[in-house]
């Protein structure tokens, strides 16, 4: 009788789990299709309020990979490097060609959501470097 309590005991425990991790799993396959694909809006050289602002575009790729381009009065940068979902944030990690600073970056994101801002920093902080809004491209 005990024998069969803890097979028994042990399966539910088991299948809970098991159920638990496919959902979180779904939620975050979910909202990585989501944020896919091209964003573009401004950067924002610093934190504070009025500071230049230049040209921005984020492409979230299939496989975690992104590519930005950042164009400003200088000239257009490109960066490669990598995202993906941590709770409700986008984090990206990449590096301009011309440059040898790791920078990241984090914005919140809601599925089906059409606008993202969030901060930029040096790795591996996620702010003080700069700002950035953008607005999903069709």
């Amino acid at each position: 009788m005990k024998k069969s309590l803890l097979i028994l005991t042990t399966a539910i425990t088991l299948g809970l789990f098991v159920a638990s991790c496919n959902k979180d799993d779904d939620n975050n396959q979910q909202q990585n299709s989501t944020v896919q694909g091209t964003w573009s809006g401004t950067g924002q050289y610093g934190t504070t309020v009025g500071n230049p602002t230049y040209a921005f575009t984020i492409t979230f790729n299939a496989g975690g990979t992104v590519n930005i381009i950042g164009d400003n009065s200088v000239g257009v940068d490109l960066a490669t490097g990598t995202w993906q979902m941590v709770a409700d944030s986008v984090k990206a990690t990449y590096r301009y060609a011309a440059s040898s600073a790791i920078y990241t970056l984090s914005g919140k994101f809601t599925a089906g959501a059409t606008v993202m801002a969030g901060t930029i920093g040096l790795d591996p902080v996620t702010a003080g470097v700069g700002l950035f809004t953008v607005t999903r491209q069709q």
